[in-house]
């Protein structure tokens, strides 16, 4: 079972201080050097919730691959992602991978640099095939944990309700939405996904 925690930044809007106050150091000094105050809420709300879910009271507690993607030494395998309004964070007893997306207007550079030929043609059909096309990709880099020092180009998630091998490794991707926020998980096998919402009362009092 994959379960995906999220968090609706309209909830947390003036709750900020109270959030960033309640983070490990590190991760407080992280939120509070973004630029914009849904930036840092984005930030301080996954936080918060791998303290709710996984534990995480210390900086030290969670450790990084080596492209710099984040594990719990002998924990369950997790995956965080943020945009716009919600935050999520997946966890599983697998390797798991999520993006969130709700951005608009992707500029055009992104086609050529991150999209094979018929991704591309998928891509500009619309907004939402972008978002759902863009989530994918990753989530997969995610999964793998290389992060954009493996191209996003170099393979396909068409079509998205298909097995693919990628990397030697045989991946499934879970598409979804919360709200109208195109969500997609990249996993491995036959899993099931659960959804929970948190509020300022589960988190903060």
């Amino acid at each position: 079972m994959v379960h995906i925690y999220f968090c609706d930044m309209n909830n947390f809007e003036h709750l900020l201080e109270d959030c960033i106050l309640l983070l490990p150091k590190n991760r407080r000094r992280k939120a509070e050097r973004l630029y914009s105050e849904n930036s840092k809420l984005l930030s301080a709300t996954a936080g918060l919730m791998m303290k709710k879910v996984l534990g995480v009271t210390e900086d030290w507690m969670v450790l990084k691959g080596k492209h710099g993607k984040p594990y719990i030494e002998h924990g369950p395998f997790f995956s965080v992602s943020h945009s716009v309004r919600y935050s999520v964070l997946a966890v599983s007893e697998n390797e798991i991978g999520i993006d969130i997306e709700m951005h608009e207007n992707p500029p055009e550079r992104i086609y050529g640099r991150c999209f094979c030929e018929e991704e591309q043609i998928f891509a500009k059909q619309s907004t939402e095939n972008f978002q759902r096309l863009w989530s994918a990709k990753e989530a997969v880099l995610k999964f793998l944990g290389t992060g954009f020092s493996y191209s996003p180009k170099n393979f396909s998630v068409l079509p998205l309700s298909e097995e693919h091998e990628i990397c030697g490794k045989k991946i499934r991707l879970f598409c979804s939405d919360i709200n109208g926020a195109v969500l997609t998980a990249t996993f491995c096998g036959e899993e099931e996904f659960e959804f929970t919402e948190f509020f300022p009362k589960d988190l903060i009092y």
